[in-house]
């Protein structure tokens, strides 16, 4: 098996897996989706790592992965294989050029492939996840208690911020260009939050909390809906965990649905220290 950098993508290969219901890739299913994974990519290869696979000449896998140097970090943007040793050949290519750094695999739940490699290596499988999409109408929505980002609510946000994700609240606050933080008050406190990408053609609220305390009451709904509003006509997806009957049911009531075929599977595995072929 060859593994080798790739300049170009092979359409024809990438077409063959778009289909296919134990290998397509979930993070490819929408033209933002191809551009924004694939496309920029090959137009910015210092923030990525494009890799093919070959048996005899003959292209057998595509990886693609967003590659972080300075906070070592990788996350698969694209990993189109159905042979197991294409696999192999990229995890061991991982586990050489990028010894100690955190990798995020986002994946087809029914390639198992894949699933048994990362298995193999200890990787940590997060929940099952279903995509959903706004449908572009949704009731009126109280937004009352909701207002945007603040410094002077900064460190109450970073607080109760979800901790073990690559997205903290801090980075969030630093990227204003990529996302808007929305905040859930009561009695000047607050008690929730919706972190939402914005200025793409589909946009995707990437964390939705409020604290135990003050679930079942509304926040969450008034969260979503000052989202939607500000979102304007621009699309808006998300994935939620397929198990979390409450919050698809939030959504659902919210216009979103579900999308058949969609649904995707997230691994972690921490890379083990080693020696990099990288210079330093």
């Amino acid at each position: 098996m060859e593994l080798r950098p790739l300049a170009a993508i092979d359409p024809d290969f990438l077409a063959s897996f778009a289909h296919d219901p134990e290998f397509s890739g979930p993070m490819l299913t929408s033209e933002d989706q191809r551009r924004r994974n694939l496309r920029a990519a090959l137009e910015h290869p210092e923030h990525h790592a494009v890799l093919g696979t070959f048996r005899g000449g003959k292209q057998t896998g595509l990886f693609v992965f967003l590659a972080l140097r300075e906070e070592k970090y990788l996350e698969l943007l694209a990993g189109l294989s159905r042979d197991s040793e294409a696999y192999e050949a990229v995890l061991s290519h991982l586990a050489k050029a990028y010894p100690g750094w955190s990798a995020d695999f986002v994946f087809n739940p029914r390639n198992h492939l894949l699933a048994s490699a990362l298995r193999q290596r200890n990787a940590g499988f997060y929940p099952e996840q279903q995509k959903m999409v706004f449908s572009g109408a949704f009731s009126p929505v109280s937004t009352d208690g909701i207002f945007p980002f603040s410094q002077e609510h900064a460190a109450a946000y970073f607080a109760i911020h979800e901790k073990d994700a690559y997205w903290t609240g801090e980075k969030v606050a630093a990227a204003p260009n990529q996302f808007r933080i929305l905040l859930a008050l009561s009695g000047g406190k607050v008690i929730g939050y919706l972190d939402v990408t914005h200025g793409l053609p589909e946009n995707e609220p990437y964390d939705l909390f409020v604290l135990e305390a003050y679930r079942r009451k509304g926040y969450g709904r008034k969260l979503l809906a000052a989202a939607l509003e500000a979102n304007g006509s621009a699309g808006m997806s998300l994935l939620v965990d397929k198990e979390n009957l409450p919050a698809r049911n939030l959504y659902a009531s919210m216009g979103f649905h579900r999308i058949e075929g969609a649904d995707s599977l997230t691994v972690h595995w921490q890379i083990p220290a080693g020696e990099s072929f990288f210079p330093e």
